[in-house]
């Protein structure tokens, strides 16, 4: 027994370096692949950094990930290659397309297993999500809904919003810095609401949460909804892609900002929205952005508004002072004239005194009884007495014939 356990306890003497090992892997797999062998894969993402780097994965109907291997375009392949994809679909190689490619196996020591790709058939250029999108905007069309968010006039000011999103996201966390800004100032009331946005259970998810949606904004109307996630692989936002979903969106009645992903992905709920941002915190930044824009619009008016009044306040009082002129100047010319009237009326009264009168060649004529005698019968008989400037004179007259 104890010859046993020390023959077992001795360490093996034949073994293989590991460079070696791999080095043998290397030699069963070009024996195996000999050569270049075309190659279906989708394109989940993708690095330019001269050369490209993709990640290449398989994926079954439900989305799950059968197989993930990494290809490289070498810069001396990628302007032909590039230009043959570029030629015949319109457009360049990116995540979320489904290729054909031609490859040849590559295993090194240290950098281990990968795909070098030498050709692309474009044939093959239109991959999942294209394909995806592509029956997605025909059945909208038909159904007349791929434009109706797009119709919805925007809001000239936010105050108050509804937010659809992940729990827990980071594009929510990316989201809220922004928005939480606006909350504090009291200026606009976000509302938050969660969903699924990846896997079998993101297309009743989101549909119940768009169903939850339109009901509160039927109870209190929503200036606008916003749809947000953050970044990901191209293969996680595909299941966005989903008609109902897309139904809902298109629909709501009040205008849809989405923020998905990055700059570079594309979904149909980003094609039937309102307005489309690139991320999460370029959401809330338009929102910002609106808010301060009314805002100053608002200051403005109330500026213009102020300035009117204050003119027209000035006008005002230029006008009264006018009038005050005018009055005064009119009861003053009034006061004058009657004033004028009174000393000639004066005059002319003082004109007719008996003095006056007499100096002016008349003569009072009086009875014996100092009675004054103003026509012809009061001077029939009897004695009178004429008073002149000068004096007095007494005369008879005799009886008339």
């Amino acid at each position: 027994m104890s010859r046993k356990r020390r023959a077992e306890d001795r360490a093996p003497t034949q073994f293989l370096e590991l460079s070696e090992l791999l080095g043998y892997v290397a030699q069963v797999l070009h024996q195996g692949v000999p050569g270049g062998v075309w190659v279906r894969a989708e394109i989940a993402q993708l690095t330019d950094r001269r050369h490209l780097y993709l990640d290449l994965v398989q994926a079954d109907e439900d989305g799950r990930e059968l197989a993930k291997a990494r290809g490289t375009v070498w810069a001396r392949e990628r302007f032909a290659l590039e230009g043959k994809f570029r030629r015949a679909t319109g457009a360049g190689l990116t995540a979320g397309l489904r290729v054909l490619l031609m490859v040849t196996v590559e295993f090194h020591e240290q950098y281990g297993f990968s795909l070098n790709v030498v050709d692309v058939a474009p044939e093959f250029t239109v991959g999942d999500m294209a394909q995806q999108l592509a029956r997605l905007r025909v059945a909208l069309e038909a159904e007349g809904l791929y434009g109706l968010n797009r119709a919805l006039p925007l809001p000239e000011d936010f105050t108050r919003v509804l937010v659809l999103s992940p729990a827990g996201a980071a594009g929510l966390g990316d989201f809220t810095r922004e928005a939480d800004r606006l909350s504090r100032a009291g200026v606009v009331n976000f509302t938050y609401l969660s969903a699924t946005f990846q896997g079998r259970e993101a297309s009743a998810s989101l549909t119940a949460a768009l169903a939850e949606a339109r009901r509160l904004h039927a109870e209190e109307a929503f200036d606008a909804l916003v749809i947000i996630r953050g970044g990901g692989a191209s293969t996680d936002l595909a299941w966005l892609n989903d008609l109902a979903v897309a139904r809902a969106v298109a629909a709501f009645p009040a205008p849809v900002v989405t923020g998905l992903g990055h700059a570079r992905d594309d979904t149909i709920l980003d094609e039937v929205a309102r307005v489309r941002c690139d991320t999460p915190s370029k959401a809330a930044q338009f929102i910002t952005r609106v808010v301060v824009e009314a805002a100053g619009a608002a200051e403005a008016a109330y500026a213009q508004v102020r300035g009117a009044a204050r003119a027209a306040v000035h006008e005002a009082k230029l006008s009264v002072s006018a009038l005050r002129v005018r009055v005064l100047g009119a009861a003053r010319a009034r006061v004058e004239a009657d004033a004028a009237g009174a000393d000639a009326h004066m005059r002319a009264v003082l004109g007719l005194t008996p003095e006056r009168t007499l100096a002016r060649g008349y003569a009072l004529v009086r009875d014996a009884a100092g009675r004054v005698v103003r026509d012809a019968a009061g001077a029939r008989a009897g004695a009178l007495t004429l008073t002149f400037q000068d004096g007095e004179v007494r005369v008879r007259v005799d009886d008339a014939p």
